[in-house]
């Protein structure tokens, strides 16, 4: 709760610093500039999306924390402000479009050093990409505006490989209970050994 009551304090300061100051004393966004870029607040009416503040506040701030700014840039505020959205006409029916400022506050000075307006559309209009579609628009443009890093994708980290072909729905296989195995008893050669007399019958003479 507290961090979002310090946004909105920042943000309006940056509005109260904009509105004190002329647009010309800020220099026109005309090539990619290089700040270091410690603060971004995305301001929007009721008509944009959610999704679209969202996921410009998202990337650009995720832009900011992997670019490493050079020795001496001067530090400064981003303030992104998405003044509308509408959508394309003729081939591009119905693919979102949208006007946004960005504007970089000095935070020594409190003044605008460069300021910008922009105009993006999205590259598609099916439904639940086309918010994402045009957030990302909006930033890649913010990006190359301030000289900001494309942040690398998120490196997935695969299981290792099996040769298991069993389906996630297959039942268990039944556990089998372990038999017991019985002992191997090696017999005695000498008890095993047979005597000739054994079974033996009839009348022994012995002598005359």
């Amino acid at each position: 709760m507290l961090v979002r009551i310090f946004r909105f304090s920042f943000a309006l300061l940056l509005l109260a610093a904009l509105a004190s100051c002329s647009i010309f004393q800020g220099r026109p966004i005309t090539r990619p500039l290089v700040y270091y870029v410690r603060e971004v607040t995305v301001m929007a009416d009721a008509g944009v999306p959610l999704g679209v503040i969202r996921g410009v506040d998202r990337r650009v701030s995720a832009a900011v924390a992997s670019t490493r700014p050079p020795a001496g840039a001067q530090r400064v505020a981003m303030l992104i402000r998405i003044e509308e959205i509408g959508t394309g006409f003729g081939a591009r029916r119905g693919i979102p479009n949208a006007r946004f400022t960005t504007t970089a506050v000095s935070l020594e000075t409190g003044e605008p050093v460069a300021e910008g307006t922009f105009n993006v559309s999205g590259t598609t209009d099916v439904p639940g990409m086309a918010e994402e579609s045009l957030a990302e628009e909006i930033s890649a443009r913010i990006r190359f505006a301030f000289s900001l890093v494309n942040p690398s994708l998120r490196k997935v980290v695969r299981p290792p490989r099996t040769m298991m072909t069993k389906f996630v729905s297959d039942p268990p296989e039944p556990v089998v209970p372990e038999v017991p195995v019985a002992p191997v008893v090696v017999p005695n050669p000498a008890a095993t050994r047979i005597n000739p007399e054994d079974g033996a019958s009839g009348t022994i003479r012995l002598g005359n």
